[in-house]
């Protein structure tokens, strides 16, 4: 049997709709990164000051706006051949960044999706002070060579601090009690 709503309702829930719709208004003007935003940006674009220089709105991150920081001229600029060939060639042919790309996993996440992480732990980054792999490291051009340490001020500057905890192979000791924070 069915029985029909108390005609009190739909006053009630017209005004507990409009409530909602105006708290919702009002916590987007006040504070719309901790209402809409689904986590931290990473240290690569921790600078960007609004949502919009990266999201359209009701459309998301766009290669657009992408473009307008990543252009090809800045591609040309800082990276090495194979990474601004690569680059340059997806930007030609109208590809989306986000088929590679994506954010908001935290200052320490991986923006690079498939990328695995640190191997190192991303606490890492922080003890050392670097942003990248590279900033250590050269790697192989190909697949089956080896990733290098380099000779360079930081490294010699790591091996030289804590008794050698900055020795190849010893960073797991320091990594039982400084594990990478969840994202």
């Amino acid at each position: 049997m069915y029985l029909p709503l108390p005609s009190s309702i739909l006053p009630i829930t017209l005004a507990l709709t409009l409530l909602l719709i105006g708290w919702l208004g009002w916590a987007n003007e006040r504070d719309p990164e901790s209402l809409w935003a689904p986590g931290d940006l990473s240290q690569y674009h921790a600078e960007i000051g609004t949502c919009t220089s990266c999201h359209q709105a009701f459309r998301g991150p766009t290669t657009a706006k992408c473009v307008g920081c990543h252009s090809l001229q800045w591609f040309a600029d800082i990276s090495e051949a194979t990474v601004k060939e690569f680059h340059q060639s997806k930007i030609r042919n109208g590809r989306s960044c986000l088929d590679c790309h994506t954010e908001h996993r935290g200052r320490l996440g991986q923006i690079v999706i498939g990328e695995t992480g640190n191997p190192h732990g991303e606490y890492i980054f922080l003890a050392t002070g670097t942003r990248s792999c590279t900033d250590c490291h050269a790697f192989g051009s190909g697949p089956g060579k080896p990733t290098m340490l380099l000779e360079n001020d930081l490294s010699r500057s790591l091996f030289a601090k804590g008794s050698g905890a900055h020795q190849p192979g010893e960073f797991a000791d320091c990594l039982q009690c400084h594990v990478a924070r969840s994202q």
